[in-house]
């Protein structure tokens, strides 16, 4: 066998010698240069007088010109145009003498020196985060960079290196001793013998080629696009190309992108899936790729541990202080989960496995189980006996997310029983112990296939080797056992976990199938497994209009709520942020209890005569400042703030409406030609010939800024102006609808007077003013309980929606006696459903919240901790641009530019989907999509907003 082996580092050129040898050879005059890392050759970054750079490589003695040229020959093949699609490969410029390759002999040595154009960019290893879209990326690349080299013929007489994917355990074994921690020698080991036992039974089937195998990630590079994030831009190295496997191009791959991974086989996974999109993997090649990436990375991490105790340099310690890590979480994952994760992600067919025995299952424990609490609610505490389902996340399992955790291992495996009590276990089937720990037992059970049973706190008297019966006692769990099947003894020992991630799941299933029947249990099918998030979302996409969209790209599926978060069908915790809606928390017990109550009591329409509304109008007008005293109940924000117009015009009798440029106030026919973030929008068609545009008054994008103290009175003059020009015409407005902040605007906050003046002018020429107060009402300022209370004035009619109800369709309008009566031309009004018994119920018990938890002072302090954190942030991060707050009512605007204070929607909408990967619910708005909202429940607390920004800082730190 001939090996081409890598030579050691030797004594390194100056830079005097290497201005020498550009400018005889190449006929570049060097300016400056900069030392670049290397296993063994020279590299050197070279600027040049014409304001280019390249790289300068100068080889190790002994180097193979003709093995040089060679790989000369397999970067022109990648650098062809289109071959490896938009990303580039690195190619070598030809001397005066037409050649690639200079030799150059000094001192009495031969070195060769090679010249190559600078290719722009930052290494894999240089980004602190890899996206699931540059890991696919990665993966393509991989994918046509096989297709590329496809035609190349082998190198003559060249046939493995060390680090060839093959070698592997030859390679492991040259360098095993120098590992000193017995911990480590023995994953290597361990992960050793998953590649033997792959490589004797497929290595004879692998294709071969000739593949650049060295797409780690020190020869990547990344560039961001347009869309803020990080794109695959170009490959360096072709120095460990080699006529081998063409798996050991991904299988590389692969193993380098699990580096620094807190769930190394998910980012595999993005890397395969961009692979298999392009390139379609053979049987052998889908069950060796897990152990040869595996493999990959113990060469790696006993190649550099051999050479540091050799005395190594920097380079080597770099190489593999990410390594270890890495190698520890992969030896805790089977070889099967490995291949069945490597299937999936490539799209291959996967065999779901036999059916287990259950039909003469001995009942293993005398309990009446009833199931766990669903993930959103508290643990039950009425002592009764549970059972925890097999694959599923309940209340002992759910997690609130955080940052840099990774995924969540949320879903049990196998089931769970828990009693207040100890009880005796008994044996299910006939089977023969295994194992027995201190706290677990292991049973193998023959049959038509050998299944293993693992029991987890089981205090046993069992002993190795002993046989037991079905029915026959095994043991007593104290107050919990854990229970699980598997279809390999060495998955039984990885099954000692409890619970695994939902992107492990799918595998874990297959290799350790529901335990139920075969344990005795009664645990009926779960219909909710059947609607994956998957396919709740193609039925939503298929039965509503596409104008009916759902936040996210990546949408979860939720299941449940309480407090500030919410739950998906895998148990994961999100930290509300965003839903304004559900006021006073989600699921809150206060709300559900008056709404249960009052449904088993009564419900019909406000005709009929009920006590639940006239006590609660009662309430709700003692909140308002007097002359508002009368109340329309209806059901939505929406038709609130289309009752308002048509009361004010039918009271002025007049038609034209002034509105605040930016404004959102509902979905009706009248409001949309009312609101210019619609009509002004995607799709908008104008504004109604009756509606009037006001200057927005936004401080940081308007003409009169934070810095100016007379900045709402200059606003307001618009009003002034406006009113002036509608009563010259003969058409004085009817009324001035505003929101008391204005949120799908952006997040915009008047200046002190403006509201104060405007109202003024407006009631100068006989037109009503009406305070929008859907968004922000009910305390969530925190120093006021209505929005408009901090501009000092008192609307003439008051719209209210979202919060009033806790996410129950409910809404008010609020005017005084004069106006009311005004509106009764003697055409009666009607709501069926304002109003209700139900409805009434849910918001007194919504204002009993609020005043007897102190939500409104909460929601001071936790806004004050918001906008500290928030403003930090803004002094670290140059996205972003501004920070809006009042209480808790936040809005951060993204920008590209501080100077320009160019719009960056791309990354807000990119911010938003990392932040719900971390657990964290924040959306864009505004009229360029760039502003994230920020107005969670007042449930929300002051820990919670440290969470949420810390996270946010976490992220925002990240290379996209």
């Amino acid at each position: 066998m001939s090996i081409l082996e890598s030579s050691s580092p030797v004594e390194q050129w100056n830079q005097a010698s290497i201005a020498e040898v550009l400018a005889q050879e190449f006929g570049l005059r060097a300016v400056a240069q900069s030392p670049l890392g290397g296993e063994v050759d020279q590299n050197v970054a070279v600027d040049l007088s014409d304001g280019s750079r390249v790289v300068v490589k100068v080889s190790s003695p002994g180097a193979d010109p003709d093995e040089i040229r060679w790989r000369h020959a397999l970067q022109t093949l990648a650098a062809r145009p289109g071959a490896l699609g938009p990303v580039h490969a690195t190619t070598a410029l030809a001397a005066r003498n037409g050649d690639t390759v200079v030799p150059i002999d000094r001192d009495g040595t031969r070195r060769i020196v090679t010249v190559q154009p600078w290719l722009p960019g930052r290494t894999l290893s240089d980004l602190n985060s890899h996206s699931p879209q540059l890991l696919g990326e990665l993966g393509l690349t991989a994918a046509r960079m096989v297709q590329a080299l496809a035609p190349a013929a082998a190198l003559p007489g060249a046939t493995t290196r060390h680090w060839d994917v093959l070698r592997a355990p030859e390679a492991i074994a040259k360098g095993i001793e120098a590992v000193q921690d017995p911990v480590r020698q023995a994953q290597v080991r361990q992960i050793v013998g998953w590649f033997d036992r792959a490589m004797d039974s497929h290595a004879a089937g692998l294709p071969r080629s000739v593949v650049h195998q060295d797409l780690n990630d020190f020869n990547v590079l990344a560039r961001p696009g347009p869309d803020g994030r990080h794109h695959v831009h170009a490959v360096l190295d072709f120095a460990d190309a080699l006529h081998t496997a063409r798996i050991g191009e991904l299988a590389v791959a692969v193993a380098y992108s699990m580096l620094r991974k807190p769930n190394p086989l998910s980012a595999a996974a993005a890397v395969i899936r961009g692979y298999a999109a392009e390139l379609e993997l053979t049987e052998d090649e889908l069950a060796v790729l897990y152990p040869l990436a595996a493999a990959r990375l113990c060469v790696n991490a006993v190649t550099w541990t051999k050479r540091q105790a050799d005395g190594g340099t920097t380079y080597g310690h770099e190489r593999m202080k990410h390594t270890w890590p890495a190698i520890a979480l992969l030896a805790t994952t089977p070889p099967e989960i490995g291949e069945l994760l490597v299937r999936m992600a490539a799209g291959a067919a996967v065999e779901p496995g036999r059916p287990v025995p259950g039909a003469d299952a001995h009942k293993l424990a005398a309990l009446d189980l009833v199931p766990f609490e669903p993930a959103h609610q508290p643990v039950g505490q009425d002592h009764r006996a549970r059972l925890g389902r097999h694959l599923h996340a309940d209340a002992g399992t759910a997690i609130r997310r955080t940052t840099e955790s990774g995924e969540a291992a949320t879903l049990r495996l196998g089931v769970e029983l828990t009693s207040s009590q100890p009880f005796q276990v008994v044996a299910p089937h006939n089977g023969v112990v295994q194992e027995s720990g201190t706290t677990y037992l292991i049973l193998r059970h023959e049959g038509d296939e050998t299944i293993w049973s693992r029991w987890t706190d089981l205090d046993s008297p069992l002993s190795t080797g002993v046989t037991v019966a079905r029915g026959e006692p095994i043991g007593t769990a104290p107050t919990r056992l854990r229970v699980a099947i598997f279809r390999s003894l060495e998955t039984a020992h990885a099954g000692g976990r409890p619970l695994v991630t939902p992107s492990e799941a799918a595998a874990w299933a297959i290799v350790s199938p529901d335990p139920s029947d075969f344990l005795g249990l009664d645990a009926q099918p779960d219909p909710a497994v059947e609607w994956t998030a998957d396919k709740v979302l193609a039925t939503r996409n298929l039965r509503f209009a596409r104008s009916q969209r759902s936040y996210y790209d990546r949408p979860m599926q939720l299941v449940g709520g309480r407090g500030a978060w919410l739950y998906d069908e895998f148990g994961r915790g999100y930290l509300d942020a965003m839903n304004n809606v559900s006021h006073v928390g989600h699921s809150n017990p206060r709300v559900v209890e008056a709404a249960t109550a009052q449904m088993w009591q009564l419900n019909t329409n406000s005709r009929f005569l009920y006590r639940g509304i006239a006590e609660y109008a009662d309430r709700l007008t003692a909140l308002l400042p007097d002359p508002l005293e009368v109340v329309f109940l209806v059901c939505s924000g929406s038709e609130a703030n289309d009752l308002a117009v048509r009361i004010a015009r039918t009271v002025t009798g007049r038609n034209d409406v002034l509105v605040v440029d930016g404004a959102y106030h509902g979905n009706t026919s009248v409001l949309t030609g009312l609101s210019p973030n619609r009509y002004k929008g995607p799709g908008g068609t104008g504004p109604d010939p009756t509606t009037h545009e006001v200057q927005q008054p936004n401080r940081y994008r308007g003409p009169f800024g934070y810095d100016d103290p007379d900045a709402g009175s200059k606003y307001a003059a618009d009003v002034r102006r406006q009113v002036d020009r509608l009563t010259a015409l003969g058409t004085p407005p009817a009324a001035f609808i505003a929101e008391s902040a204005m949120g799908t605007a952006g997040s915009i906050f008047y200046p002190d007077g403006y509201l104060e003046q405007a109202h003024a002018s407006v009631r100068a020429a006989g037109g009503l003013c009406i305070a929008d107060e859907v968004q922000v009402g009910f305390g969530r300022f925190g120093d006021a309980f209505w929005g408009f209370e901090g501009q000092g004035v008192v609307p003439d009619i008051v719209t209210m929606g979202k919060p009033i109800g806790n996410g129950h369709p409910m809404a008010a309008v609020v005017t005084t006696r004069e106006i009311a009566d005004a509106f009764d031309t003697g055409m009666r009004y009607f709501n069926t459903f304002g109003g209700n018994p139900v409805s009434c119920a849910i918001g007194t018990a919504v204002l009993d919240e609020i005043s007897e938890r102190g939500l409104q002072a909460r929601a001071a302090e936790t806004g004050r901790v918001l906008r500290d954190r928030l403003g930090e942030l803004a002094g670290r991060h140059a996205l972003i641009g501004d920070v809006r707050a009042h209480g808790m009512y936040v809005g951060i605007e993204l920008v590209r530019d501080r100077a320009t204070k160019e719009p960056a929607p791309h990354e807000a909408l990119l911010l938003s989907e990392l932040m719900k990967d971390e657990g964290m619910l924040v959306y864009p708005t505004g009229p360029a999509e760039n502003v994230l909202k920020i107005k969670p429940p007042l449930a929300f607390t002051p820990a919670d907003a440290e969470l949420f920004t810390e996270v946010l800082d976490e992220v925002l730190t990240r290379d996209w």
